[in-house]
């Protein structure tokens, strides 16, 4: 399947990288720190279940335990969390802070607690504390780490994600509410070896910090196996024409109609589709909807070069949350569960994405989720008029609507700069009598 705007192919002869210098070793990287905490934790643990028992209290009952003693639920809650968890990650992120111990402890103390008890627990949260100077420094140092090695995938990182959202939205002067990416796929009515492909791409919710932006909304870059990259064919169609539809495929029906002048230019890498500058804050916000298509755009089944379907987004703008949705004929079940790559740039024109061991491939594991319903239950808060989107695209394209299938990937924070990939398996084509 060759490349094309926003979705990317790996052939699988593609020979891996001479050197790996970002790559992640759990066993070697978080063994020591885990092992620390986990002795810490155990301690601590057992040193406040000792001092509950002689107290007579219920560590399930924290509300309870903050009315008699007249505590913060939040830290009665936090110290629950310490005791009843079995996960040390999860244990080491509610440890309460000294300041906070001290005054859980003075508290107990007042009420007849012994000594002994109450020194056991000091001296394991004091132990603790040493334990995270020593290895991270300190608090919010530990906050980042135990964000990168939490168990879930839908939150790994998201905190840190988060904190940049916000630190580029301010670096940088522009933000958005949703980036939004669907994909239709369908077999090509002449040639069913092909398929043809509609690309949507938006933001809802974009807004400008700084009335002097100029921002890259999407940047379109493309290869293929051949030699002709498919991105310089005439064969790329707006799925709404219009008058600016020519260039940058806008689809005014599902834009806002305040939108500033939007351009296309080229660069060495590729193409940007611009945002020119214009108000700030929530009277320049803007929803910017732009679509194209392409009859046979690709081949339905692997080659001996060329074994993967990828479709993604490119992140142009720091953004809250992530949609990237494709939408299938039923005939294409293979698409329906694709592997999602995060990888920490943009792949350059002409080049492909990247393997799953490239050097900035990011520790993001979310997947997708397949959407019920015939047609596809798409509708979402985060995306205005998004079924009537979705039956437009699907009109133009000429497939039915109701043997439609669906899968979506939500991420929130998606890293500004990085390409969302999700990449699935090609099948044989059929043998030929």
């Amino acid at each position: 399947m060759e490349m094309f705007a926003e979705i990317f192919t790996r052939p699988s002869s593609a020979s891996p990288p001479a050197a790996i210098l970002w790559q992640e070793s759990p066993m070697s990287v978080t063994t020591a720190f885990e092992s620390d905490c986990r002795e810490c934790l155990d301690a601590l643990r057992a040193s406040l279940i000792r001092l509950y028992a002689s107290m007579g209290l219920d560590p399930e009952s924290p509300q309870d335990i903050a009315r008699t003693f007249k505590l913060n639920k939040t830290l009665t809650w936090k110290l629950s969390k310490v005791i009843n968890t079995s996960d040390t990650l999860t244990g080491v992120s509610h440890v309460p802070g000294m300041s906070a111990m001290r005054i859980f402890l003075d508290a107990l103390d007042r009420r007849g607690a012994q000594r002994p008890d109450l020194q056991a627990v000091r001296d394991a949260a004091e132990r603790f504390e040493q334990t995270i100077e020593l290895h991270v420094g300190d608090r919010p140092t530990l906050e980042l780490v135990l964000d990168g090695l939490a168990p879930g995938a839908d939150d790994r990182l998201e905190m840190s994600r988060k904190l940049a959202f916000r630190g580029n939205s301010g670096i940088y002067g522009v933000q958005a509410r949703t980036r939004m990416a669907l994909h239709v796929l369908a077999p090509n009515a002449d040639d069913p070896r092909t398929l043809d492909l509609a690309m949507v791409r938006g933001y809802v919710g974009f807004r400008r910090l700084r009335p002097s932006v100029r921002w890259p909304l999407f940047q379109v870059r493309a290869w293929s196996t051949g030699d002709d990259p498919i991105m310089t064919r005439p064969l790329w169609e707006p799925l709404e024409p219009s008058g600016s539809g020519q260039q940058t495929c806008l689809m005014p029906s599902f834009s806002s109609a305040n939108l500033p002048e939007i351009c296309t230019q080229a660069t060495p890498e590729g193409t940007d589709i611009v945002a020119m500058p214009g108000p700030v804050g929530n009277f320049g916000a803007i929803d910017c909807i732009v679509g194209d298509m392409m009859r046979s755009a690709v081949s339905r089944y692997r080659s001996a070069d060329d074994s993967t379907g990828e479709l993604g987004a490119a992140i142009t703008v720091p953004v809250e949350s992530l949609i990237v949705d494709l939408v299938v004929h039923e005939d294409l079940s293979f698409a329906l569960s694709p592997k999602v790559v995060v990888f920490g740039h943009v792949a350059p024109h002409g080049r492909p994405s990247g393997r799953e061991d490239a050097l900035t491939t990011l520790p993001i594991m979310d997947e997708v989720r397949e959407l019920s319903g015939r047609p596809p239950a798409v509708a979402t808060p985060r995306i205005p008029n998004y079924p009537d989107l979705l039956a437009r695209v699907c009109d133009r394209l000429g497939c039915p609507l109701g043997k439609m299938r669906a899968v979506r990937l939500e991420m929130k924070y998606p890293p500004l700069g990085a390409n969302v990939v999700l990449r699935f398996e090609l099948p044989e084509a059929p043998r030929t009598s």
